[in-house]
């Protein structure tokens, strides 16, 4: 068969808004865009390798009220630079965006537009970061039906401006959301006095909400969303809801599930060294030619049906050496298995 012999164009022309908008479509919820906040959360603490006590994430939740429009937050101690929001944040598309500058394994990745299209898509107001960390601080943000994000209120002004007090400057952040240091849990002002860093992103006005959030609602998806797995894992969650922890300030966990009587124990089964590849027809192996460790599959069985309760942890969940890598999720039709390989 010929090649084809052609001159490619210098340049490809892509219509920049509606290719932003047609990967957002994703993320039309505020189930599957919160966990994307606490996700970059999660990442933020991999690539600095924060230890264990300093990975604390804090969700913040405000209902409206008089002069105050509702919002949503989410805060975490890592701190974001003007270079990390230029060079990292606002990029989309990125392949690299989790795990650029990351010093540990297990950096859950992503392509860095998850976060921005909950930011762009889910708020009737705006949405915005603001971070300081090293004496120097950053906002962030965009307006609603905007997908361009810019520096608050302009570029002299939102960016590298200088922090002489982080105490005081989260302070005034978080009274924005309802909220302040000392209402936050001892684990996160422990984090915030080791770190002398923070990140905020809050979303206000959030859509299909009105004035009232349904904080067990939130809470219940966040524990739940197969997203969140791994944040829930490497990071203590808490949620604050106006003003008050939840749940008497307990950490967000993964509900226990409860196997089948007559299958209790997870089935495991050694993944073979060839596979064939559907797509090319050729074996592949599955551990370079030896040089990596086999690897297995682990079914688990659910007591009760996963179709409503628990669907969001009905998933094939992969994992590498270096962490997290993705899920699939499990038809419907199947039956009650957790299956992680």
């Amino acid at each position: 068969m010929k090649q084809l012999v052609y001159t490619p164009d210098d340049d490809i022309k892509v219509h920049e808004e509606g290719a932003i908008r047609l990967i957002c479509r994703a993320f039309q919820s505020h189930e599957n865009g919160l966990p994307e906040w606490l996700k970059n959360s999660a990442d933020a603490y991999a690539r600095e390798d924060t230890a264990e006590t300093g990975r604390v994430i804090v969700v913040i939740l405000e209902n409206g009220r008089k002069g105050v429009h509702p919002s949503i937050a989410c805060l975490d101690f890592a701190g974001m630079t003007s270079e990390t929001i230029e060079q990292n944040f606002r990029i989309w598309a990125d392949p690299e965006a989790a795990i650029r500058g990351g010093k540990a394994g297990f950096v859950q990745g992503g392509h860095g537009n998850g976060g921005k299209c909950y930011m762009t898509q889910m708020f009737e107001d705006f949405a915005l970061i603001h971070a300081a960390r090293r004496g120097q601080g950053n906002r962030y943000g965009v307006r609603a039906g905007s997908v361009r994000f810019g520096y608050i209120p302009n570029r002299a002004q939102g960016r590298d401006f200088v922090v002489s007090d982080i105490q005081e400057d989260l302070e005034t952040v978080l009274e924005e959301t309802g909220c302040s240091v000392r209402a936050l849990p001892k684990q996160a002002q422990e984090a915030f006095r080791l770190a002398q860093a923070f990140t905020l992103l809050r979303g206000v006005g959030p859509k299909g909400y009105g004035n009232k959030i349904p904080v067990l609602q939130i809470a219940a998806n966040l524990e739940e969303h197969p997203q969140m797995m791994r944040t829930l894992e490497l990071c203590k969650v808490y949620l604050l809801a106006n003003g008050k922890l939840f749940n008497n300030g307990k950490p967000l966990d993964l509900p226990q599930i409860e196997p089948m009587e007559n299958a209790k124990e997870p089935r495991i089964i050694p993944i073979p060294e060839l596979l064939r590849d559907p797509a090319s027809e050729h074996d592949i192996s599955t551990t370079d030619t030896g040089k990596l460790p086999a690897g297995t599959l682990t079914l688990r069985t659910s007591k009760v049906s996963m179709r409503y309760g628990k669907k969001g942890r009905h998933n094939v969940v992969f994992r590498a050496r270096s962490g997290y890598i993705g899920y699939i999720p499990v038809p419907v039709t199947c039956p009650p298995f957790l299956v992680q390989s």
